[in-house]
């Protein structure tokens, strides 16, 4: 038995040393390469791809084959090839497509027939993804980076990590991939290797988006059911391909831009299926281009050969992206019941054909044979499509998990060795590739020279620490972070000049488990006082206990909407000091949960103050002496109160509330949910007490609001945002205790862009008593100076706003903005009317990022 096993075990190993295939080069009649050409055995989805040379190498076992090679715009050609045990080379010459327009006519008095054809494939774009119950793949992926700008002031830096201009990056990995109908995947990453440090595994992402779904990325498909409302399409004639006729068609975008799509779509005649694509669209700037090809496997046409490509720049970066992925199906379970042989009918081009029995049972109209017109194929695929969810409701499964994945790696993923790589690579390397590879090496043997004589920063001290902050890893999960001074250096009239110091220890277990102690100290030059607090917190990624207690200087809007940062700015250059503050000797301990039922957030909290006013220092000044300015009291002035400073008192304030977005949606990944943003309302409310027994105040408050995204297309939304509450009681009440608002009154603005105005001023309209406020922002990409094309595609976006606030003083204050966003992809400049009673009070210009900054300490 033991020389029986040694016999089998040697003639394996003589088979594989004796492994061949084919190799070679593939390009057009003048000899030029043809980047990216797909090879597959004829009949199956095992096959390969060239790499960017036209190079290829096709490993197979001994024996005759049927190769078809492709490569959009030629014609498909298909050669038997006799395959032994060494490797054998085929050159091949692939010949351009011409198209044949056929007998169609097109002028004004007929309709284009690609609109019949797309009608058609868009009423079997679900159908066709619906018809694959389950499959089992083996994918190969490889994405190349090639900078060809890098910032000065990073260059240096960059490139002791192997990152230059002209220098390719290379990340590749082969996976196992099992999908469920409809939204199960499962990835196995066998191995990985990138050019870098060979540590970061890359599941394939790109190959779960699919052009039968109605949206990419946030890009409107060509075959999306609402399609004809952002696309024009052209019948540009057909070729045959392996049996089939292809019909070719232009996707013409009404508005090129971010959102939509332009290129060519190839589909199949009768089937209405994908044949091909090569598409491209746009975003912040950045071009991307997409091609795929499609192959019949079990009588179903499948994607085998993805290939992606951005070019552009961003914040100073500019390079090329490349990412290529081929698929080899394993094990692939059709639907029986959704027959790929059906008849589709366009009542426009085929009334007298049209569907006219009204059933609803989808399986049974296709065993049946029966025509369907576009509307009802596309009805009752809808119809299929519940009946699958309720189905998947019956066997416990959540109808609001969109996807649901797993990505397991494997241990020795990243360990593989270039001999390994060498026999399991389908696409071969090219020489930039090649290059890239040797430098990342030679890099690697530099740092570890480094590292054998330097410890890491990670756990090393060093002075300029101090000023820069730094985090040190004590271990796996068990760290300390100083924060930079630099960071928490303030001005203000109330305490001068304020240095801040903090640092954080935190320790995690298990999955999301954690325990973090915060120390922070603040000495305030004006007023020579050490302030600070002591914060803990523990918890997971569903809830956090927060205790802290100290003293410190707050915003009496304690919403803070000013940092301290601006404030900063403000007064000593512009003599403006916008934060109005008072003095807090506080404990607080704060709970909250996340997520109760997948839809409710919770937070409650307890908090004891003494409260204490205070007032500028004598002799302030600014850095620049503005003739017709002087400070402000720090007592702010509002409509409501003549008189807004207090007497010192305790406050004990209780308060809880709870987001609640009941369509909430998630994918789940590796057993942890992921939500989703929500199209559908979210619900907010909130009860806030001054508790009596404890304190000086005596009030009651309550508040409710709701909060929108609408998308009304590509790169197309309307947010809006409507709050409003009151005091059910105020038996004793200070300022501090109003009701206050996100106001806005400095030209460089941060925050929310949805809820906070632009210029209301912070606390004249504070209330004690009841309001209501109501916002609105409308983002757009094709409304004024957006139609110019070329300001289009840089990224710019343009947005309407309304915001507005009513209560018993303040009455209708109301605002009107029109700004642009993106601007060098960074910045947002905005133009505000202001209005009082719908007078025009006034018109002031903003400018922020589109980073929403929400504080700098």
């Amino acid at each position: 038995m033991r020389v029986t096993l040694y016999i089998l075990l040697l003639c394996f190993t003589v088979s594989l040393s004796q492994a061949g295939g084919i190799k070679g080069r593939i390009s057009n009649k003048n000899g030029d390469a043809l980047p990216y050409a797909g090879i597959v055995v004829h009949g199956t989805s095992e096959g390969t791809i060239a790499n960017d040379e036209g190079l290829y190498e096709f490993t197979l076992a001994a024996g005759t084959y049927q190769l078809v090679f492709q490569y959009l715009g030629f014609k498909t050609l298909t050669q038997t090839v006799v395959v032994g045990n060494d490797f054998k080379e085929l050159n091949i010459t692939l010949e351009e497509q011409a198209l044949n327009l056929g007998e169609f006519t097109v002028g004004n008095k007929r309709e284009d027939p690609a609109y019949t054809i797309m009608r058609k494939a868009i009423a079997k774009a679900r159908f066709h993804q619906l018809q694959i119950r389950s499959y089992q793949a083996k994918v190969y992926s490889r994405s190349t980076a090639l900078p060809t700008k890098i910032p000065y002031l990073i260059e240096k830096r960059f490139k002791k990590e192997g990152i230059q201009e002209g220098k390719a990056i290379i990340n590749e990995s082969v996976a196992e991939i099992q999908y469920r109908r409809p939204n199960s995947f499962k990835q196995h990453i066998i191995s990985t290797r990138n050019s870098l440090d060979n540590s970061i595994p890359s599941p394939n992402e790109y190959i779960l988006a699919s052009l039968y779904s109605p949206e990419i990325a946030g890009t409107i498909s060509p075959l999306s059911p609402k399609a004809f409302a952002y696309y024009k399409f052209e019948y540009e004639g057909y070729f045959e391909d392996r049996g089939q006729i292809i019909n070719k068609i232009k996707v013409i975008p009404r508005a090129y831009g971010e959102g939509v799509f332009r290129g060519s779509l190839y589909i199949i005649d009768d089937r209405w299926a994908i044949h091909s694509y090569d598409l491209e669209t746009t975003t912040s700037g950045l071009d991307i281009f997409a091609k795929q090809i499609f192959n019949p496997v079990q009588n179903i046409w499948l994607p085998v050969n993805q290939q992606f490509r951005i070019k552009g720049s961003y914040l100073g970066f500019a390079g090329e992206f490349k990412y290529l992925v081929s698929l080899t199906y394993q094990k692939l379970d059709i639907d029986p019941g959704l027959k790929e042989e059906i008849v589709v009918n366009d009542p426009k081009a085929d009334p007298e054909t049209a569907e006219k029995v009204r059933k609803k049972n989808l399986e049974k109209m296709i065993q049946e044979q029966k025509a369907f017109s576009t509307k009802n194929l596309r009805k009752y695929t809808k119809e299929y499509d519940k009946e699958l969810k309720k189905e998947r409701k019956k066997n416990g499964e959540d109808p609001r998990v969109v996807r649901e994945d797993s990505i397991i790696v494997d241990s020795s993923a990243n360990k593989r060795d270039t001999t390994y790589w060498e026999k399991l690579r389908p696409v071969p390397l090219t020489n930039t590739e090649v290059q890239s590879y040797a430098l990342q090496d030679s890099i690697k043997i530099a740092k570890d020279e480094r590292k054998a004589n330097d410890r890491p920063d990670s756990t090393n001290f060093k002075p300029h620490h101090i000023l820069l902050g730094n985090t040190y890893k004590l271990s796996n999960k068990n760290s300390v972070h100083i924060e930079s001074p630099f960071l928490g250096f303030y001005y203000n009239t109330v305490e001068g000049y304020a240095l801040n110091l903090a640092a954080e220890w935190q320790k995690q277990w298990g999955k999301s488990s954690y325990f973090s102690v915060r120390p922070y100290a603040r000495y305030t030059f004006g007023r020579d006082k050490f302030n600070g607090n002591l914060q803990m917190n523990v918890g997971n990624a569903n809830s956090n206990l927060m205790v802290t207690a100290g003293e410190m200087v707050n915003q009496i809007n304690r919403d803070n909407p000013i940092t301290p940062f601006g404030n900063t700015i403000s007064t000593l250059i512009f003599e403006r000091n916008r934060a109005k503050l008072y003095q807090s000797k506080f404990a607080k301990a704060q709970y909250d949960i996340r997520n109760v039922f997948d839809i409710v957030n919770i937070s409650t909290s307890l908090e004891y103050e003494q409260r204490k006013e205070l007032f500028n220092m004598e002799n302030i000044k600014s850095y620049i002496d503005w003739p017709k300015r002087a400070f402000l009291p720090n007592r702010p002035i509002n409509d409501e109160e003549n008189n807004t400073g207090f007497p010192d008192h305790d406050a004990m304030i209780f308060q809880i509330s709870a987001d609640i977005r009941p369509w909430r949606r998630y994918v789940v990944r590796n057993g942890e949910k992921r939500y989703l943003r929500t199209r559908k309302p979210a619900f907010s409310i909130l009860y806030k007490s001054g508790l009596p027994f404890a304190g000086d105040v005596d009030y009651k408050f309550l508040q409710g609001g709701i909060r929108q995204a609408i998308e009304l297309g590509p790169r197309n939304s309307l947010s809006y945002s409507v709050k409003g509450g009151g005091f059910l009681s105020k038996k004793e009440m200070y300022f501090p205790d109003f009701r206050h608002f996100l106001g806005n009154e400095s030209f460089f603005r941060m925050g929310d862009p949805l809820t906070q105005f632009r210029s209301l001023p912070y606390y004249e309209h504070s209330t004690r008593q009841w309001f209501i406020e109501g916002h609105a922002l409308w983002s757009m990409q094709r409304f004024l100076v957006t139609q110019i094309p070329a300001l289009r595609l840089t990224g710019i976006k343009e947005t309407v706003q309304v915001h507005y606030l009513f209560s018993p003083t303040s009455r209708h204050y109301s605002e009107l903005v029109y700004g642009l966003d993106h601007i060098f992809k960074f910045f947002r400049i905005e133009t505000v009317a202001q209005f009082d009673e719908a007078k025009l009070q006034k018109i002031e210009f903003r400018v922020g990022t589109i980073f929403r900054i929400s504080d700098l300490r």
